[in-house]
């Protein structure tokens, strides 16, 4: 096992717990971390990157023990990629990229090398010259993992990877990650759905830092079998009112009808049919479950 959690928890203070008794097992591939905003998602991956302390728990990297002994070896083996990537604004890419080289202790004779392959793995190599501050969001998120990827890491940790990028900038994103997986891990953090479908066959699933799920897609959207209806309305008033007591995932206008995909654990309408959940359905009906 790669990354081995037990137990882990975080509290900031009396009140504020981040994360409670969270237990997860992950290997070599791909794996989803998912959850919406202040799920504990970047919390989590904080405390792996060893840039924060957890409050009690135990982890193990790599057969490491997590502690201060052992961090400096952990983080050798760790890329990360935060969710809030920054630079010099007038620095190059090139020169964002020796600059890290620097920080990771490369050796000069191996350093135009590595960061030639890495940029031209990324697709910023023609893009080398350009300062920060020239690049798209996209492009910023191709550096940002470049230089996680520079020292070829066991382990890579991203987070948000593809938040507010262009549907093309997403692919070449995910495309990234899982060439990269084919050898390594990454933990992929993200609160759009799509991209664990489209990445991974394992995730976890966070919801105000308690772990509400741990499997694959597929136990997933079992879980969700049953319980996504599809109700029929004869008005909108009659359809707003009932919104305000059920749990609504989106809804459409027929003339003067109103047909809606409702979460709910029995038939909530004599008029519904069960209907397959999506994902992002599934998704919706677990953190709507343990939230109640």
């Amino acid at each position: 096992m790669i990354i081995e959690i037990k137990g882990l928890e975080k509290k900031f203070n009396r009140n504020t717990t981040a994360l409670k008794d969270i237990n997860l097992s992950i290997n070599n591939g791909i794996f989803g971390l998912l959850g919406k905003n202040g799920s504990g998602k970047t919390t989590l991956m904080r405390i792996i990157t060893t840039l924060m302390e957890p409050t009690k728990g135990s982890i193990n990297i790599l057969g490491l023990e997590y502690n201060s002994r052992n961090y400096e070896e952990i983080k050798k083996n760790i890329g990360y990629l935060p969710q809030e990537f920054g630079f010099y604004k007038d620095f190059t890419v090139l020169e964002i990229m020796n600059y890290i080289s620097i920080l990771a202790n490369i050796d000069n004779s191996l350093r135009h090398d590595k960061i030639k392959r890495i940029l031209e793995n990324v697709g910023m190599y023609n893009d080398r010259r350009k300062k920060y501050k020239q690049l798209s969001g996209g492009m910023k998120r191709r550096v940002g993992l470049a230089q996680a990827m520079l020292n070829e890491p066991k382990i890579l940790i991203v987070d948000e990877p593809t938040a507010g990028v262009d549907p093309e900038e997403r692919i070449k994103i995910r495309n990234l990650l899982n060439e990269y997986s084919q050898n390594n891990t990454v933990l992929f953090s993200t609160h759009i759905v799509e991209d664990i479908e489209s990445t991974c066959n394992k995730l976890a699933i966070l919801n105000g830092g308690n772990l509400v799920f741990n499997g694959g897609l597929n136990d997933l959207l079992k879980l969700a079998k049953g319980k996504l209806w599809e109700c029929s309305f004869n008005s909108l008033a009659e359809f707003n009112n009932f919104e305000k007591t059920h749990r609504v995932l989106s809804y459409k206008r027929e003339d003067n009808a109103v047909v809606a995909k409702v979460v709910h654990e029995e038939c909530p309408l004599e008029n519904s049919s069960s209907i397959k959940a999506s994902l992002e359905e599934a998704y919706v009906y677990i953190t709507t479950r343990e939230s109640r």
